[in-house]
C-alpha cells in the first residue's frame, strides 16, 4: 500500500482551501486500490478539510505537534487536540531545522498521543535512531525541495541508491520536487513506500495525477 502525502505546508487561505477539498472530493479516485492518501493542511484548516472530506477515505495529517503533552504552553497545539481530527502528523521537516532530540520527542509525543508519526530525515544513518514501531519515515532531498513552484531535475540514480541503503524492513516515502513528470520513475524505485508531496500537491488536479500513477 503505498502512501500519498500533501504537503501544503504555509499555503492557502481559507476560501482556497475549501475550493481545493471541495474539487478534490469530486476528482479523488474511487476505489483507491493500491494507495493511502493523506492531507497535511495549516493548522487552521484541519476542521474544515476534515469536514468535507470527510468519509472519503482520505485521510489527514497535522504538521508539527507539541513536545508537551498539555497545559501552560502558550502557542502549542498537542496530541490530544489534534487527534480529534487528524491520524497523522509530519514531523521533523529540513524546513524546520530541529534537532535529532527534538524530533525524538516528537515522535514519541505523537505516539502516545495515538497519532501516526511522519518523520522527515535526510542522512539514511538516522534511519536506526528514528525507527520505532507505528513509524512511517520520509526521505528529504533537501536540495531538491521545490522553490517558488518550479521543481529540479531528479537524480533517479540517486534516489535508487539512496533507497537501496535503506533497511527492508522500514516503511520509507520520499519527498523532494515530486510531481506528475518524475511520479512513474519513483514509482518503481524499490524499496520507495510513497511520496510526500509539496508544491504538487497544491492543485489537486495535480495531486490526483500523482495518486493514479502510484494506485496502478
Amino acid at each position: 500500500m503505498k502512501l500519498i502525502t500533501a504537503n501544503w505546508k504555509m499555503n492557502m487561505s481559507t476560501e482556497e482551501a475549501l475550493e481545493w477539498a471541495t474539487r478534490f472530493r469530486e476528482i479523488i479516485p474511487k476505489p483507491l486500490v493500491n494507495s493511502k492518501v493523506i492531507v497535511a493542511p495549516s493548522l487552521v484548516h484541519l476542521p474544515l478539510i476534515f469536514e468535507v472530506l470527510y468519509k472519503t477515505g482520505v485521510e489527514l495529517a497535522a504538521q508539527d505537534i507539541s513536545l508537551f503533552e498539555k497545559g501552560a504552553h502558550t502557542g502549542e497545539v498537542g496530541g490530544f487536540q489534534l487527534r480529534d481530527f487528524c491520524k497523522y502528523c509530519i514531523i521533523g521537516h529540513s524546513e524546520r531545522n530541529e534537532t535529532t532530540e527534538t524530533v525524538l520527542l516528537k515522535r514519541d509525543a505523537c505516539l502516545s498521543s495515538g497519532l501516526t508519526p511522519i518523520i522527515c530525515f535526510s542522512d539514511n544513518s538516522l534511519v536506526r535512531i528514528l525507527s520505532k514501531k507505528g513509524v512511517i519515515l520520509a526521505r528529504e532531498n533537501p536540495q531538491n525541495i521545490s522553490v517558488n513552484g518550479v521543481y529540479r531535475e531528479d537524480n533517479i540514480e540517486a534516489i535508487e541508491r539512496i533507497f537501496s541503503e535503506l533497511p527492508k524492513e522500514t516503511q520509507v516515502i520520499y519527498g523532494g520536487s515530486v510531481n506528475r513528470q518524475n511520479a512513474p520513475k519513483l514509482a518503481h524505485i524499490s524499496g520507495l513506500e510513497g511520496v510526500l508531496v509539496g508544491n504538487a500537491s497544491l492543485d489537486p488536479q495535480h495531486f490526483v495525477e500523482i495518486i493514479e500513477i502510484f494506485d496502478k
